[in-house]
């Protein structure tokens, strides 16, 4: 079996620590998985990933964190990009406050949808206090996957 890759934009350290807290999820229920900044991996990578989660804040008006401003500009402008081989998962925070609520999250929704991933689960769009909201979200994602294990 593959590695899950969960990659994380973080600007204040939210997301991160998510990241890590689902990867832990994970590895409880025996997947494998590793938790990786975004900013630290190549977009060209996408090619060689079968699962992703990305975890993702949203900066300033409705911009990536700047460690996934790459990754965001890879995949809005790479024309020829073909991910049909990606299954991905996508946990936005944001603070609904804000005009772009959790625009980040959106966007890597749609491009990685554009360019043929599919949606293992509907992206979650959390506000301030998520600690509860993606639980459920994280089981659905998690039966998922051990369907797709016994697949």
């Amino acid at each position: 079996m593959s590695d899950i890759n969960i990659l994380f934009g973080s600007q204040t350290g939210n997301a991160q620590n998510l990241a890590h807290v689902i990867g832990e999820s994970l590895g409880n229920e025996g997947f494998n998985f590793v938790v990786q900044d975004m900013g630290e991996v190549d977009p060209e990578a996408i090619y060689h990933m079968k699962e992703i989660i990305i975890v993702t804040s949203t900066h300033g008006d409705g911009e990536p964190p700047d460690n996934a401003s790459e990754w965001m500009s890879f995949l809005k402008f790479e024309e020829k990009l073909h991910l049909t081989h990606i299954n991905y998962a996508v946990l936005s925070l944001g603070d609904s406050y804000y005009p772009h609520f959790c625009q980040c999250g959106k966007d890597f929704d749609q491009y990685l949808s554009k360019h043929g991933g599919k949606p293992m689960v509907k992206r979650l769009d959390c506000d301030l206090y998520y600690e509860e909201e993606y639980e459920e979200w994280l089981a659905d994602l998690i039966g998922v996957l051990k369907n797709r294990v016994q697949e």
